[in-house]
């Protein structure tokens, strides 16, 4: 890709301008006490199927771990960090 798609460009600058600007004090909020979900959702990463969207949150209400398929592989108590289990 030889420049970023001007449409995602557009996109950051209205959330930027609009409901950044409007919800400024509770981005705020976040970044200083931190971010405490009450659910945690395993999603499939295809763009069609968005959680926040779906389940109408706002930011610091859920956590989204995306994955091919929401599959979630077993624990591997090995001391490596493998995807969902990362997470």
């Amino acid at each position: 890709m030889t420049s970023f798609p001007s449409d995602l460009l557009t996109g950051y600058q209205d959330f930027r301008q609009g409901r950044f600007a409007a919800e400024q004090a509770k981005y705020k909020e976040l970044a200083r006490q931190g971010q405490t979900p009450r659910t945690m959702i395993i999603a499939c990463c295809d763009s069609r199927a968005a959680p926040e969207t779906i389940f109408g949150t706002m930011p610091g209400e859920i956590f989204v771990v995306r994955n091919v398929a929401n599959m979630v592989p077993p624990y591997e108590p090995d001391g490596e960090l493998h995807a969902t289990s990362a997470a």
